[in-house]
């Protein structure tokens, strides 16, 4: 039987199998397809159990270290701020709001999405935001308000149905609003280099791989101009970086363990060694989209009378 893709409904080819090799939660393994026409890269087969996936996912910290995350992440705030500095913001996914935090503090009235119920209550106790708890975010977005900024910062690509979330987006947005997507950039170096073995495959967490073009095609008939579309940010040069020190975490693992379970002295070697590696490649990953994430701003178009 065919599988079809799920933007497109092409038929898709196989592309490889793969396992949970970032956290190591189970030894299954993973099909993933990849449309001809878009260039999707899909997972047909959800895990039934896919929350198991998450188990341990979530740490919560104190508020003074998010704060100190936050001031490490500012180039988000300063992305969005290009194009808006006030009003109704929504986060999809923000796990344990380190952006929420920052928009807030900024002026924003935040509101978010989020489908873990300990996270929604951090998000709610800790950082004091409206935090709705639900794993159907185009559900959830049908009952708010309108919104002038939307953001999804690396989350669409864990979204069974990343395509009605982002039709539900483009009707709740305020015309003028913004909408924000950084994704796992499937046209990267990184994945051309190393395919299965990508880090940001992060099988089976990561159900889409959405190529920058087909989100800006896609989008198109919404009246969802893109704006700005990057690879280089601050955000995408970490994600460079992080791409050839996990491979080699994975590849050398020892003892089945994750990346994150290594001893300190083992991690701290495998991060250098990539972290060199990674200064050669940064000369190509830098120019022309090849960076392992991007981000896209979109502006839905202004009403005209």
């Amino acid at each position: 039987m065919a599988t079809l893709c799920p933007l497109c409904k092409q038929n898709s080819f196989f592309l490889f199998k793969t396992k949970d090799t970032n956290r190591k939660i189970s030894d299954e393994t993973f099909s993933y397809y990849q449309c001809p026409k878009c260039q999707l890269v899909f997972l047909p087969q959800i895990p039934e159990n896919l929350g198991d996936y998450y188990s341990g996912y979530y740490q919560f910290p104190t508020l003074e270290k998010i704060a100190q995350t936050a001031a490490g992440e500012r180039f988000k705030l300063e992305m969005v701020q290009q194009f808006k500095t006030t009003g109704k913001l929504l986060e999809i996914g923000p796990s344990i709001g380190v952006f929420c935090y920052q928009a807030k503090q900024a002026g924003f009235e935040v509101n978010a999405i989020e489908m873990s119920t300990d996270c929604c209550e951090f998000l709610s106790k800790e950082i004091g935001v409206n935090a709705v708890n639900s794993d159907n975010p185009p559900e959830a977005i049908k009952n708010m308000a309108a919104h002038d900024v939307v953001v999804l910062w690396h989350n669409i690509e864990h979204l069974p149905d990343p395509w009605a979330c982002l039709e539900q987006i483009s009707q709740n947005l305020n015309p003028g609003g913004i909408l924000v997507v950084a994704a796992p950039n499937p046209d990267s170096l990184g994945f051309r280099v190393l395919g299965s073995k990508w880090p940001h495959v992060d099988a089976p967490r990561h159900l889409n791989l959405i190529p920058l073009k087909a989100l800006v095609e896609y989008l198109e008939p919404f009246k969802l101009k893109p704006m700005m579309t990057t690879t280089n940010d601050p955000g995408a040069q970490y994600w460079n970086r992080f791409s050839w020190q996990v491979c080699l975490m994975n590849y050398f693992s020892s003892n089945g363990e994750c990346y994150s379970q290594k001893s300190r002295l083992e991690w701290i070697f495998w991060a250098a060694l990539g972290y060199i590696i990674s200064l050669p490649l940064a000369l190509l990953e830098r120019r022309n989209l090849n960076g392992s994430a991007y981000t896209a701003i979109f502006q839905k178009e202004l009403l005209t009378t």
